[in-house]
């Protein structure tokens, strides 16, 4: 892996076990060396993270004491704090795997290149709005319902990449707890959610109060126009990367879909958990009632699971995601405002109760599994409207959806004609009832 990036860069790769880009790597570290503004749209699981980490560590290395006097050189915005976390949590590993060259505490052969990224993450400290230190670079995460005086202690040591969430960055900002003045790259992940009415005022602040002349990004795994048209006052003409077909969505995920009348789709979620036993399975719901209803009956069921909505407690929601991971729990029920960004391994199948109205969301969501190179199942519980959807949201993206129903607890998959004909005779078995 070279892509004009330097020598100490690539040697921690290698120990990361990482020796080729990926494509959205190859197309956009180039143009981000040569600090061009970018709208980097490539599939969840793709290394966009990395895309843009690597040329903003090129940056600092080039000349670290300039980085260590003109802070920070980098302001990385997520939505979410599990993916403000994730993002963090790749530039630590890449700071300590620069770190073990440096010291000679690994080399190539060392197991750690074996294992890849794996042994690293387990290695990465814990973050809570914390410090993530390198002798070189130095990053800083910075979290809403962290105290400020403590998040004002953490930038005394001048980190070069500041990562949080937009709230908290513009506060910070206002503050005057650090400034903008210097900043060579604004990142903003999950650009499409960035820009929506939830986000937007701290994000249009943080835009205008940083040099015009820095270095945009744009990054998700869908950008409308209209996320660029709002861009468009502070990111004006960015080089545009569209990669939305490169097989993740439609060779390493399996698509099913399964139709149930609204009300029995509990009912049904039950039923198919029972019968392909997921080792990991992440549900998605697009109300938090529909949320904490459908942990309520799975847990009466004796299915045990959790459930993360955005209200709740930042500690909470640790707790939760942490318990998912390390498997102390297996099913795990989400809004999708709680579950933007979040990087579990190993997460078998998805399960969604509903179709959301904007097809870039359900991508989002089937994104969770097939990550790093793994397969996965994504599962879809449909209303008829929402099976009509279902067939335009797949053909827009590139993949197929495979008809299914439940057979004696068994999952089978018919012809698509005996499908729908089933789907018509219930339709028609529920509009009788009504009339009775």
């Amino acid at each position: 892996m070279s892509l004009g990036i330097n020598t100490s860069l690539i040697q921690a790769l290698e120990i990361l076990g990482i020796n080729e880009p990926t494509e959205v790597q190859k197309q956009a570290v180039p143009l981000l060396l040569e600090k061009k503004d970018l709208s980097m749209q490539s599939e969840t699981g793709t290394g966009k993270t990395l895309a843009y980490l690597l040329p903003i560590y090129n940056t600092i290395l080039s000349n670290i004491d300039e980085a260590d006097r003109r802070w920070p050189v980098a302001v990385i915005i997520c939505p979410t704090q599990e993916l403000a976390v994730q993002v963090a949590n790749h530039s630590a590993q890449l700071a300590m795997a620069l770190q073990s060259k440096n010291n000679g505490a690994m080399s190539q052969s060392d197991s750690c290149q074996q294992q890849g990224l794996s042994k690293l993450r387990n290695r990465a400290p814990k973050i809570d709005s914390g410090l993530l230190n390198s002798p070189q670079v130095r990053s800083l995460v910075l979290l809403g319902g962290t105290q400020f005086t403590r998040q004002k202690q953490a930038l005394k040591i001048h980190p070069h990449i500041i990562v949080g969430t937009p709230g908290r960055l513009a506060d910070l900002t206002r503050l005057r707890f650090f400034d903008l003045s210097h900043l060579q790259f604004l990142i903003l992940d999950e650009a499409d959610r960035l820009f929506s009415r939830e986000y937007i005022e701290p994000v249009e602040f943080l835009l205008s109060n940083a040099p015009k002349n820095c270095t945009h990004v744009m990054a998700s795994a869908t950008i409308p126009e209209r996320t660029r048209s709002r861009a468009k006052p502070w990111i004006p003409k960015p080089i545009v990367i569209e990669l939305e077909r490169e097989g993740v969505l439609s060779q390493a995920i399996e698509h099913w879909a399964f139709y149930s009348d609204h009300r029995k789709k509990i009912d049904l979620l039950k039923r198919i958990i029972a019968a392909i036993h997921p080792k990991r399975c992440l549900i998605f719901a697009s109300e938090a009632y529909r949320v904490q209803r459908a942990a309520e009956r799975l847990n009466s069921s004796g299915l045990q699971c959790a459930s993360l909505v955005s209200r709740m407690e930042k500690q909470s929601r640790h707790s939760i995601i942490e318990q998912f991971k390390t498997g102390g729990i297996s099913l795990l029920i989400t809004t999708d405002l709680a579950a933007r960004g979040l990087d579990i391994p190993d997460i078998t199948h998805v399960i969604s109760l509903d179709l959301p109205e904007d097809g870039g969301v359900y991508v989002h969501r089937a994104g969770r599994t097939a990550r790093a190179g793994k397969k996965g199942i994504s599962i879809l519980i449909a209303d008829k409207l929402e099976l009509e959807r279902a067939s335009r949201t797949a053909t827009r993206f590139g993949f197929v959806f495979r008809t299914k129903w439940l057979e004696y607890g068994t999952v089978m998959e018919p012809p698509v004609e005996a499908f729908f004909e089933r789907v018509e005779d219930m339709e028609t078995q529920k509009r009788s009832k009504s009339h009775l």
